[in-house]
């Protein structure tokens, strides 16, 4: 790859359509070169010409750019600004990302401040009743095949902070579900369903970060976020523990506590873990077995309390 990426910045038209509420409550977007005077009249306006009223479209752009740059900042290249012809890197490029964030937050903040009166109060603040139903038109439209307006219902919801959708989303660009694959966006989205806490995207996240994991620091930090699922009680963080300490590839094999984890795994029903525990029922020995099998009745009690 290049050490130089073009990135096209959309231009911003400034329509006469003013939202003092919008303005009153969202910060002022701060000050880009490239970017012209941005103001929130103007990003709205650009908004209903463009796509219709619709925001999702128009946040995921920006919320994309915004990953692809954190990207190429990482891997220490830069990037080209078109309509200046300047290489930004460094602490330059360091800043822009920082302006960055802050315009793709002050774009949610707006498309929240602006949206339709038809949507009632309750429906708004709400309750995870209302979330819950809106995410589960998306999975109607994802088993039915439809990914793209199975996206389109979840990507508000995922920039609200929806764990479930956060995790929706990182699925569908991890396969290219209705969209061309794209592991940045995944990890993206995964990265913020853990940092909820959230054991599907804790094990998402570390699941990635431990097929890309390129230094034994990078693989640590992945292994510890699927740890943290297994120990959340996730079934599928469970049994890759099982098979990460079985097959002994990242850590030392140890075939006992391999034993241990798909024994949770099987108290949860994982299909998989039948199989391994055929495996692992011929090279652990009677001793470790029971005390493994004492150690996961001890897990389980502290879980129910």
């Amino acid at each position: 790859m290049s050490s130089r990426l073009i990135i096209v910045f959309s231009s911003i038209m400034i329509l006469p359509l003013l939202s003092s509420q919008a303005e009153a409550e969202c910060p002022a977007f701060p000050q880009v070169s490239w970017w012209g005077t941005l103001t929130h009249e103007g990003v709205i306006g650009y908004v209903n010409q463009k796509h219709g009223g619709d925001w999702a479209g128009y946040l995921e752009k920006w919320s994309r750019q915004l990953a692809n740059v954190r990207t190429i900042y990482g891997q220490g290249k830069g990037i080209k600004i078109p309509s200046t012809g300047i290489t930004i890197k460094g602490l330059q490029l360091s800043d822009y990302i920082d302006k960055l964030a802050q315009r793709v937050d002050i774009n949610l903040c707006l498309s929240k401040e602006t949206e339709p009166a038809t949507v009632s109060e309750e429906s708004k603040t709400s309750d995870k009743k209302f979330k819950i139903t809106v995410f589960g038109q998306g999975v109607n439209a994802y088993r039915a095949g439809d990914f793209k307006l199975a996206r389109e219902i979840w990507l508000p919801l995922a920039i609200e902070g929806n764990a479930k959708a956060q995790n929706a989303l990182g699925h569908l660009y991890r396969k290219g579900l209705g969209v061309v694959v794209d592991l940045a966006v995944s990890r993206r989205w995964y990265g913020k369903s853990a940092a909820q806490n959230d054991p599907v995207g804790l094990y998402s996240f570390g699941d990635l970060s431990r097929r890309e994991a390129k230094s034994k620091a990078e693989m640590a930090t992945a292994l510890s976020l699927i740890e943290k699922s297994a120990n959340l009680n996730y079934a599928a963080g469970q049994y890759a523990m099982a098979v990460i300490y079985h097959q002994g590839k990242e850590v030392a094999a140890d075939d006992s506590e391999a034993y241990f984890w798909n024994l949770l795994a099987q108290e949860n029903n994982y299909k998989k873990a039948p199989a391994l525990m055929e495996i692992l029922d011929k090279s652990v020995s009677a001793i470790d077995k029971d005390i493994q099998s004492e150690r996961v009745k001890e897990w389980l009690a502290k879980l129910k309390k």
